[in-house]
Parts: C-alpha cells; structure tokens; sequence
C-alpha cells in the first residue's frame, strides 16, 4: 500500500509486480525484472529511495511509469517476426524482434536522475555581467573624454589589455 509519499511500505521499491498489466503479471521472470529495474533505479537515481528527504509523491509517479515501460519492455523480449525475402541475386532481412538485455536504455537512466536533480549553480557558469570595478589604462580614450575604451579594459573586465603603461 503506497505511502502518502508515494512509495510502498518497503521504501525501495519504486514498482511491485501489481502494479504490472494483468497480462505481464503472470511473464516468466517478472519477479526477477521488477526486483531488477527498482535495483537499477535505486542506483542511478538514489533519491527516489532516499528515506530523509524523501521522494514526492509526482516524482516517484514519474519514476513508476519509466520503470514500468522498461519491464514490459523486458518481458516482451524476442516479440516479433524475423522476415527474410529473396528474388534472384537480391535479399532483403527485415527482423522486427524486440531485443532483450535487461538494462535501462540511456534515455531512461537520464529521465530518472533528472527527478532527483536540483536548480542551482553549475560547475561551469559564466559571469556574463561583470562588476563595474574597471581600470583603464592612463592613456586609454575614456581618460580624454572619448565614449569608446582603446585599452581594452572593456573587453576583460578588471584591466587593461592594450595600451599598458606602468605607472
């Protein structure tokens, strides 16, 4: 029975086997797949099984219909035909088989750690409005009363790149 978080009672898993279509319910291995795929979330997105703070109630709701989609997906494995067509020196394979694999595809892997992932700074921002803290050189147009900056402090931001004179 789901929590008002969303998750059952054991707070790891994300999917049960109930919660399958009646038709996968009865699949060879399913026990196997849901204990599988809730293991593999767990993994690459560790706050959906996080007791404090724990998951919303949208964000396993989420995570319940990729991991769903994931074991169908696994326990129809081998649907499909395999069609091979040949006239004269011409062939042509068309093979319409779902592979199997048991694993996540990378969509899903990044679907899931995109609901535990926060706003916030990045480890590659980029100041694009610097301060006003800047030092034109002694001799740059600004100082005659020009409206343009020929010693390029404009362009770093802190000081002169053209026209440097020591004081």
């Amino acid at each position: 029975m789901p929590s008002p978080g969303g998750l059952s009672d054991d707070s790891s898993q994300i999917i049960q086997v109930s919660d399958l279509p009646a038709a996968l319910q009865e699949a060879e291995l399913i026990d196997a797949m849901v204990a599988g795929a809730n293991a593999k979330a767990a993994r690459v997105a560790p706050c959906l099984v996080s007791p404090s703070p724990g998951p919303t109630g949208d964000q396993v709701a989420e995570a319940r219909l990729i991991l769903l989609g994931a074991v169908k997906r696994w326990a129809e494995a081998g649907a499909g035909a395999f069609q091979q067509q040949t006239a004269g020196p011409y062939s042509v394979t068309t093979d319409t088989r779902q592979r199997s694999g048991f694993n996540l595809w990378p969509s899903e892997i990044e679907a899931l750690q995109a609901l535990c992932r926060t706003s916030g700074p990045s480890a590659f921002t980029v100041d694009t409005a610097p301060g006003c803290g800047t030092i034109h050189s002694p001799i740059c147009s600004l100082m005659f009363g020009a409206l343009y900056c020929s010693c390029g402090a404009n362009l770093t931001g802190t000081g002169p790149l053209y026209e440097l004179v020591d004081p």
